[in-house]
């Protein structure tokens, strides 16, 4: 994740002009992807009256989970979750903003396959027909690793071996992470479908990296007004310590008792803020000839098993798209005739 900097290393850049004679866009909605730069986009953009954004409802932002994902099938009423946030649409209409309804959780989540993932873009679809939506892709191989990782943090018990594997997925008791959960074109072509290929922008989370002005100035220019520049982007959550999430994931089982690892030997409340405190311990003495180890390890274990797994599917993304995703890094082969 970012932290915003001052300086203005890309000020220069280009940018994109203001869409001509569009109407601003009250409702921009991001829907993810984990691990590709959230946190600085919900603190630094969407949070900030300077870009041309807020995110002000009234309440928590865990509550869009519970509007667009928890919420029972035979419950969910799009017309309620319209009416909930009509005043506040409104209300940054008003002031010239665009109200961002901003949660990774809409793009499903990986340890569960994003299993729900299309049900979640119905149910956004038939809330909000004319939104705008904000798709953020990350190198899956890259992506992986972090996801793993956010994975422990989260309550996970499993090593990485396990983390990919699928056990008897033939009978589906229990969604578990797939590879296809990071084949990103059938989700943008879903999104495509029922919002309209100008309704969505899709972005790689390493140009926020590379080239921030550029990437921030792409969502404004997409929801139809330019605002206050971005210099360099720095990172907001830093990756933890692998001794430390290796430390976790074992702790888990025994003291967090959550929805990745239900029935802990002992539960201690609230384990996970608790451990994250001693994050600086863990940073201090962790010895980097065992940090550079333990990430050899992982990249080589993903490597192996995700070998050349998203090729075709990054090419198909980039027709979709007009992305180049191969200058960031993406493996990228047109799939055979």
């Amino acid at each position: 994740m970012f932290r915003h900097a001052p300086a203005p290393t890309l000020a220069n850049e280009p940018c994109p002009a203001p869409m001509s004679g569009a109407e601003r866009a009250p409702l921009l909605i991001h829907i993810g992807f984990h691990k590709t730069g959230s946190t600085w986009l919900q603190q630094q953009i969407f949070g900030s009256a300077d870009h041309g954004f807020t995110t002000e409802t009234g309440r928590p932002r865990h509550q869009i989970v519970h509007d667009f994902v928890t919420a029972d099938a035979f419950q969910f009423s799009p017309d309620e979750a319209r009416a909930s946030y009509a005043r506040h649409i409104a209300a940054a209409k008003n002031q010239g903003w665009t109200l961002v309804v901003s949660h990774e959780r809409l793009s499903g989540y990986p340890s569960s396959g994003g299993h729900d993932r299309r049900l979640i873009a119905d149910r956004l679809h038939a809330t909000f027909p004319q939104a705008r939506i904000l798709m953020i892709l990350r190198e899956q191989r890259s992506l992986i690793r972090s996801m793993y990782s956010q994975h422990i943090t989260d309550g996970g018990t499993g090593s990485l071996r396990a983390f990919l594997a699928s056990v008897e997925p033939h009978l589906g008791r229990r969604p578990g992470f797939r590879l296809s959960t990071y084949e990103f074109d059938g989700m943008i072509q879903y999104y495509q479908r029922l919002f309209g290929r100008d309704k969505l922008l899709v972005l790689p989370y390493e140009m926020l990296a590379e080239e921030p002005a550029w990437f921030v100035a792409r969502i404004q220019d997409f929801c139809g007004f330019t605002g206050e520049p971005v210099g360099r982007a720095n990172r907001a959550n830093e990756g933890r310590s692998l001794l430390m999430q290796l430390v976790q994931r074992r702790l888990n089982a025994l003291f967090y008792d959550n929805e990745l690892s239900p029935g802990a030997l002992v539960a201690i409340p609230r384990f996970a803020p608790r451990f994250g405190a001693m994050r600086g311990l863990f940073e201090a003495f962790s010895p980097r000839r065992l940090e550079r180890y333990l990430h050899a390890r992982l990249r080589d274990q993903v490597e192996a098993h995700v070998g050349s797994h998203y090729a075709q599917s990054n090419w198909r993304t980039q027709e979709l798209t007009g992305l180049d995703l191969a200058r960031y890094g993406y493996p990228v082969s047109e799939p055979l005739a």
